[in-house]
C-alpha cells in the first residue's frame, strides 16, 4: 500500500481538523454567510471560470410574454395593407350616371358591372364607360325617368352611350385643372360615325381603313387646320348623337363655365355661316341659359348632350334630398338625380361648343383630344355593322 506524501497528509489533516471544528462550533457560521453563499452561483470543481460575484435572477416570464405579443403585432401593422392617400377629399358623387332630364343614377361604384376609366386625377378619379340619356322623341324634358340596370327595360326610352375619350381641362402656365371632359356617342350611331370618318378618310366605298389610313387618319384628327375641316362636316351633316359629360375637378360656377364656351364659340364661329341674326339670338339663349345659376361644386356633374338634329340640352347634378323629404325608389343603391337646365335648336352652338374639344389649334383640352382621336382609330379599324356590339 503506497502511503499519502508528507504534504498531502498534513493538508488532509488540516481539513479534517477544520471540519471537526465547525462542527463542534456551528454558530461560528454567521446568518450573512448562510444567505451569501446561497446566493452565490455553484461553481463546479474543476472549472476554470471566476465565480460572478452578482447572484443569478431568475427569468422574467411577464416581460418574454410581452414582447411576443409586442412582434405579432408590429409585424401585423408591417403587412397590413395600407390605405390611399388621395390629394384630395374623394368625391361623394364621381360615380354619378346620367339617364334623363330628371332622372336617378344608375348604379355605384362597388357595382361590379359599371366599368370605369382612370381619369389620371385624384379629385375625379374616373368617369363611367358607359351612361344612358333620353331616346330622340322620349318625354324626358320635364318630370322624372326612373333608371333601369342595363338590359331591363329600360331600352324603351333610354339610349346608351358609350364613352369615346376623355381628358383633363387645364389653364395658365401653371397647368391648373378646372375639369374632366369626356365625349360620349350613342351606342347605335357609332356606326355612323364611322362611316362618315371612313368617308372623309378615303372617299366612298371603303369599308374600313388599313394602316396607313389610320396613321393618315390620326394625324389629321391632331392637326389644327385638318381637324376643324373634318368635323365641321362630320357634326353638321353625319347626324350622330354624343354627349359632352364635364366634373369639375375644384369649385367653379356656372358663369365661368359659360365665359369659356362663348369665348371658344366665338374663335370658331367665323364666316358668313354666323354672320345673321339668328346666331346672335342662339348664342343669347345660350348664355341666359347658363347665367345666374350660382356655383358648380367639385364632383358635380354637367352633361350637355347633342341630338341628331344637333339640338343642345344641358343637365346639371341635383343637391342631394334631404332626410326629410321622400326620394323615388332606386333599383339598387340611393339615388341622385340630373334635372334639366334648358335646351336650344340651333345646332350652330351644340357644334362650335363640341369642336372646342375637337378641332382646331386652341383646344381646351390636347390631353381629351388625343385620347378621343385614339377612340376615334379604334372605331374606323373595324368592319362595318361590327361596332355596335362591341364597347369603346
Amino acid at each position: 500500500m503506497v502511503k499519502p506524501t508528507v504534504g498531502v497528509s498534513r493538508l488532509l489533516r488540516s481539513k479534517n481538523n477544520a471540519f471537526h471544528s465547525l462542527a463542534l462550533r456551528p454558530h461560528a457560521i454567521s446568518s450573512n454567510a448562510i444567505r451569501s453563499a446561497r446566493g452565490r452561483p455553484q461553481v463546479h470543481a474543476y472549472s476554470t471560470a471566476t465565480p460572478s460575484p452578482h447572484p443569478r435572477r431568475k427569468p422574467n416570464y411577464k416581460i418574454a410574454v410581452l414582447c411576443g405579443l409586442v412582434s405579432v403585432v408590429a409585424s401585423f401593422a408591417v403587412t397590413r395593407p395600407k390605405p390611399q392617400h388621395l390629394d384630395a377629399s374623394p368625391n361623394p358623387r364621381k360615380d354619378t350616371l346620367t339617364a334623363g332630364a330628371r332622372v336617378e343614377v344608375k348604379g355605384k361604384d362597388h357595382e361590379d358591372d359599371v366599368e370605369k376609366v382612370a381619369t389620371g386625377t385624384s379629385t375625379v378619379p374616373y368617369f363611367p364607360r358607359r351612361i344612358w340619356l333620353p331616346r330622340s322623341g322620349a318625354p324626358t324634358t320635364i318630370g322624372t325617368s326612373p333608371a333601369l340596370p342595363a338590359g331591363i327595360g329600360a331600352a324603351r326610352e333610354e339610349e346608351e352611350y358609350q364613352l369615346l375619350g376623355l381628358g383633363i381641362r387645364k389653364v395658365s402656365l401653371f397647368r391648373i385643372q378646372v375639369y374632366v371632359v369626356g365625349l360620349y356617342v350613342a351606342k347605335g350611331d357609332l356606326g355612323k360615325l364611322q362611316e362618315e370618318l371612313v368617308k372623309a378618310s378615303v372617299g366612298t366605298g371603303a369599308s374600313t381603313l388599313v394602316q396607313g389610313e389610320k396613321q393618315e387618319l390620326m394625324k389629321t384628327l391632331l392637326d389644327g387646320e385638318g381637324s376643324t375641316k373634318l368635323w365641321a362636316k362630320v357634326l353638321k351633316e353625319g347626324a350622330v348623337r354624343s354627349a359632352v359629360r364635364v366634373v369639375p375637378t375644384r369649385n367653379t360656377n356656372f358663369a365661368h363655365l359659360r365665359d369659356g364656351w362663348v369665348r371658344g364659340i366665338d374663335l370658331r364661329g367665323k364666316g358668313e355661316e354666323f354672320e345673321g341674326e339668328s346666331f346672335q339670338v342662339a348664342l343669347s339663349e345660350f348664355k341666359s341659359m347658363l347665367g345666374g345659376r350660382g356655383s358648380v361644386g367639385q364632383g358635380k356633374v354637367l352633361l350637355l348632350g347633342r341630338g341628331a338634329d344637333g339640338g343642345l340640352r344641358i343637365w346639371v347634378e341635383e343637391e342631394p334630398t334631404s332626410a326629410g323629404q321622400s326620394q323615388p325608389r332606386a333599383p339598387l343603391v340611393k339615388a341622385e338625380k340630373l334635372s334639366l337646365l334648358g335646351g336650344l335648336d340651333d345646332e350652330r352652338i351644340s357644334r362650335l361648343v363640341w369642336m372646342g374639344y375637337l378641332a382646331g389649334n386652341n383646344i381646351a383640352s390636347e390631353e381629351a383630344r388625343q385620347s378621343i382621336a385614339e377612340g376615334i382609330i379604334e372605331v374606323v379599324e373595324r368592319p362595318f355593322g361590327t361596332v355596335e356590339t362591341q364597347v369603346v
